[in-house]
Protein backbone atom coordinates (compact mmCIF):
# COMPACT_ATOMS: atom_id res chain seq x y z
CA UNK A 1 0.00 0.00 0.00
CA UNK A 2 0.83 3.60 -0.65
CA UNK A 3 -0.47 6.64 0.98
CA UNK A 4 0.46 10.28 0.04
CA UNK A 5 -0.40 13.34 1.28
CA UNK A 6 -0.46 17.03 1.22
CA UNK A 7 -0.11 18.85 4.61
CA UNK A 8 -1.47 22.35 4.98
CA UNK A 9 -1.37 24.82 7.94
CA UNK A 10 -4.29 24.14 9.02
CA UNK A 11 -4.05 20.02 8.27
CA UNK A 12 -4.64 17.70 5.40
CA UNK A 13 -5.16 19.35 2.29
CA UNK A 14 -4.89 16.04 0.12
CA UNK A 15 -4.23 12.68 0.35
CA UNK A 16 -4.90 9.13 -1.88
CA UNK A 17 -3.91 5.51 -1.43
CA UNK A 18 -3.49 2.77 -3.84
CA UNK A 19 -2.76 -0.97 -3.56
CA UNK A 20 -1.32 -4.09 -5.10
CA UNK A 21 -2.87 -7.15 -5.40
CA UNK A 22 -1.27 -10.48 -7.20
CA UNK A 23 -4.30 -11.75 -9.39
CA UNK A 24 -5.11 -14.48 -11.77
CA UNK A 25 -3.01 -13.68 -14.79
CA UNK A 26 -4.64 -12.88 -17.89
CA UNK A 27 -5.52 -11.57 -21.49
CA UNK A 28 -5.40 -8.12 -19.77
CA UNK A 29 -3.05 -8.59 -16.88
CA UNK A 30 -0.23 -10.97 -18.12
CA UNK A 31 1.52 -11.09 -14.62
CA UNK A 32 -0.96 -11.19 -12.89
CA UNK A 33 -0.18 -7.52 -10.90
CA UNK A 34 -3.32 -5.15 -10.53
CA UNK A 35 -2.34 -1.74 -9.17
CA UNK A 36 -5.74 0.14 -8.07
CA UNK A 37 -6.27 3.70 -6.91
CA UNK A 38 -8.33 3.32 -4.24
CA UNK A 39 -8.79 7.28 -3.31
CA UNK A 40 -7.72 10.51 -3.98
CA UNK A 41 -9.45 13.81 -1.98
CA UNK A 42 -8.67 17.08 -1.60
CA UNK A 43 -9.71 19.31 0.65
CA UNK A 44 -12.65 21.63 -1.10
CA UNK A 45 -10.53 24.76 0.16
CA UNK A 46 -7.14 23.44 -1.62
CA UNK A 47 -8.72 22.10 -4.73
CA UNK A 48 -7.13 23.64 -7.91
CA UNK A 49 -3.96 23.95 -6.82
CA UNK A 50 -2.58 20.46 -8.69
CA UNK A 51 -2.24 18.22 -5.72
CA UNK A 52 -4.74 15.90 -6.81
CA UNK A 53 -2.12 15.17 -9.84
CA UNK A 54 0.80 15.49 -7.63
CA UNK A 55 -0.50 12.90 -5.53
CA UNK A 56 -1.20 10.79 -8.73
CA UNK A 57 1.92 11.14 -10.13
CA UNK A 58 3.35 9.67 -7.31
CA UNK A 59 0.60 6.78 -6.96
CA UNK A 60 2.17 6.10 -10.95
CA UNK A 61 5.55 6.43 -10.05
CA UNK A 62 5.34 3.91 -7.29
CA UNK A 63 3.15 1.71 -9.13
CA UNK A 64 6.07 1.68 -11.67
CA UNK A 65 8.80 0.85 -9.06
CA UNK A 66 7.04 -2.18 -8.04
CA UNK A 67 6.78 -3.03 -12.06
CA UNK A 68 3.03 -2.88 -12.09
CA UNK A 69 1.75 -2.15 -16.06
CA UNK A 70 -1.84 -1.45 -15.24
CA UNK A 71 -3.98 0.51 -12.47
CA UNK A 72 -7.52 0.90 -12.19
CA UNK A 73 -9.24 3.43 -10.44
CA UNK A 74 -13.19 4.37 -10.48
CA UNK A 75 -13.21 8.26 -10.97
CA UNK A 76 -15.92 10.77 -10.26
CA UNK A 77 -17.47 12.95 -13.41
CA UNK A 78 -15.07 15.56 -11.67
CA UNK A 79 -12.16 13.83 -11.21
CA UNK A 80 -12.21 11.82 -14.62
CA UNK A 81 -10.05 14.34 -17.07
CA UNK A 82 -7.44 14.70 -14.94
CA UNK A 83 -6.98 11.11 -15.12
CA UNK A 84 -7.66 10.83 -18.38
CA UNK A 85 -4.77 13.53 -19.21
CA UNK A 86 -2.38 10.96 -16.68
CA UNK A 87 -3.22 8.70 -19.49
CA UNK A 88 -6.18 5.92 -17.98
CA UNK A 89 -8.45 5.08 -20.67
CA UNK A 90 -12.02 2.92 -20.74
CA UNK A 91 -11.42 -1.16 -20.02
CA UNK A 92 -11.95 -3.24 -22.25
CA UNK A 93 -13.81 -5.07 -20.34
CA UNK A 94 -17.02 -3.96 -18.65
CA UNK A 95 -17.60 -3.05 -14.86
CA UNK A 96 -20.36 -5.31 -13.98
CA UNK A 97 -21.34 -4.99 -10.30
CA UNK A 98 -23.62 -7.68 -8.39
CA UNK A 99 -25.19 -6.90 -4.91
CA UNK A 100 -27.33 -9.41 -2.53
Amino acid sequence: MCILVVDADEGLAACGYATISQMVPGPHLPDGQLGYVSSVFTEPAYRRRGYSRAIMNGLLTWFRGRDVSRADLHASADAEPLYRALGFTDHPDPALSWRA
